[in-house]
């Protein structure tokens, strides 16, 4: 059953979605797929994983944001497709048989600027400080 939301009403989880992908020229399963690649680097950020320049990084299988995505790994593939075009995402091999290492990319735009949309673009690192449960981001 559904509940209305009041004044003191503790917020569900959630993840952030940059404002930049809302003029993206991606499909929205895509930006969907952003989204919930962006929490799996901001978790490996977290837990320091980060290559030999600095970058953070992260490994998540096809098949497994298939399942968690509830789409098909062909799906999948074609988002991956359209955020590696746009630029969003890298993807460096492993090796036959095992995932991809993925690096999440951000618009070349400088801080500060005015998006598309009117709304500043805020440097990642502004995002992820910003982002408290319960909060939303202004």
């Amino acid at each position: 059953m559904s509940k209305y939301m009041y004044e003191h009403t503790k917020m569900p989880p959630y993840l952030p979605m940059p404002r930049f992908l809302l003029n993206c020229p991606i499909s929205n399963t895509a930006k969907m797929l952003y989204v919930r690649l962006l929490g799996k680097a901001q978790l490996s950020q977290k837990n320091q994983w980060v290559d030999g320049q600095g970058r953070v990084y992260f490994i998540y299988p096809i098949h497994q944001m298939a399942t968690d995505m509830n789409k098909s790994a062909t799906t999948i593939k074609d988002a991956m497709k359209e955020l590696v075009k746009e630029q969003l995402l890298e993807k460096i091999p492993e090796g036959r048989g095992r995932p991809n290492r993925l690096y999440i990319l951000f618009p070349d735009e400088e801080p500060g600027q005015k998006s598309a949309v009117g709304y500043p673009i805020l440097n990642p690192a502004d995002i992820a400080a910003k982002v408290v449960p319960g909060n939303i981001l202004r």
